[in-house]
Parts: C-alpha cells; sequence; structure tokens
C-alpha cells in the first residue's frame, strides 16, 4: 500500500469510543480511509472534522445491530469496486463485542483482515452465551490459567479455519489485557508489507522487539 502509507487502505475501528486508535492509524497511515463506528451519541468527536470527512468519518451504529453488518458491508462492496483492501480493527472490545466483531469478519468475505484485542469477559450468566464457561474452565485447568486466557483462546478458535490466525501478547501494552487475536483472508496478498514497525523475523517473541500491528502471514 504506497510503501506503507495506507494508500488504497480502508481500515474500521469498531466500538471506537472517541477514536483514540483511529487517530494512532491515521498517523501511521496518513493515505488510509478510517471509519469509526460506535453506538454512544453523547461523545464528543469534533476532532475527527479535522481530518476531514473523505480520511475520517464517525458513525453512530450498534455493532450488534444490522444496520451496522450492512454499513460496513457496503464499505467493503465500495472499498472492492477501488480496489482498496479492508481491515476490521477492535481494541479492547468488551464481553461479547469481540466474538460480534470476529462474526462480521466471517460474514463479510470482502474484509480482508481483522485485529481484535479482547476486554473483560461476558457478563451474561447464561449458557447459551458464547464464553459463558471460561472462568469454570480455567479453575479446572489451574497452573495459573486465567479466564481472560481462556476467552482469548476462544475466540481464537472461532477466527475462521479458513483465515491465517494468529494470537500473540503484546508486552508494551500496560494491561493483562494485552492479547491480540488476528486474521486474514490467506490469497489477499496485499497486506504482506504493512505493518507500523519495520517488519522483523517471525522467530521473534512478542513484546517490546516485536513490529506492531504487523498482520502476520
Amino acid at each position: 500500500h504506497g510503501g506503507g502509507d495506507g494508500d488504497g487502505l480502508v481500515l474500521v475501528e469498531l466500538c471506537s469510543g472517541r477514536g483514540f486508535v483511529s487517530l494512532v492509524l491515521a498517523d501511521a497511515f496518513p493515505k488510509a480511509r478510517i471509519y469509526m463506528i460506535d453506538r454512544d451519541t453523547t461523545m464528543d468527536v469534533s476532532h475527527v472534522e479535522t481530518y476531514g470527512g473523505a480520511r475520517m468519518s464517525f458513525h453512530a451504529l450498534d455493532l450488534h445491530s444490522t444496520a451496522c453488518e450492512e454499513f460496513v458491508r457496503g464499505v467493503a462492496d465500495d472499498a472492492e469496486t477501488r480496489g482498496q483492501t479492508v481491515v476490521l480493527v477492535g481494541v479492547h472490545l468488551c464481553g461479547t463485542l469481540s466474538h460480534r466483531a470476529i462474526e462480521l469478519y466471517e460474514r463479510i468475505e470482502r474484509a480482508v483482515a481483522i485485529v481484535v484485542a479482547p476486554c473483560c469477559l461476558p457478563q451474561r450468566r447464561r449458557h447459551d452465551v458464547f464464553g459463558f464457561h471460561c472462568k469454570d474452565i480455567a479453575r479446572s485447568i489451574g497452573n495459573g490459567v486465567t479466564p481472560f486466557q481462556c476467552w482469548c483462546t476462544q475466540l481464537y478458535f472461532r477466527l475462521p479455519l479458513t483465515s491465517k490466525r494468529n494470537m500473540t501478547i503484546d508486552h508494551d501494552v500496560l494491561s493483562t489485557q494485552n492479547t491480540f487475536l488476528v486474521a486474514r483472508r490467506p490469497l489477499d496478498s496485499a497486506l504482506d508489507a504493512l505493518s507500523i514497525s519495520t517488519p522483523l523475523s517471525p522467530s521473534i517473541v512478542p513484546g517490546r522487539s516485536c513490529a506492531k500491528w504487523r498482520l502476520v502471514k
């Protein structure tokens, strides 16, 4: 993508809040088109206007809604006609929102990749809710395994088998919620060189020396 400047790249941040992740992405990929999605209409997102509507925009949508799925699908369809590449991004998505983000990636085939950092566990105490048994599983495994680790692992295996998948811990994130799940369509080579940092050897252990946001092949 234009030598890593994001030319031809479309980023859709799910549950963006005020868009701190989008601001970082806009700086890292100055030619990328960025869409922010969040259901909270009370936030002040006027700072987005400084980037211009053609580069970054906020859209008030509930991630679980049909309207949101149709909007993201429309973005992906439009991007394909323009020869652009769509990546879904969700950082610290609460509860079942992480699962929903993966579901959107699975359903919208023209979204070629997804980056998700889960946050808290699902709060609904129902057996039919995905991730309900994480605490019980962690307790039965023991050995210091946490419910959050079980939650991330369940989400990892929820990523489509047809995608190239990766789960990594970023020790630069000063939180216990520092696990990132990445998936990409195997036949799409447009993301091979995309990285905020210089691509390093795949043998390097994730952490301070690891390239951030690198989409693993």
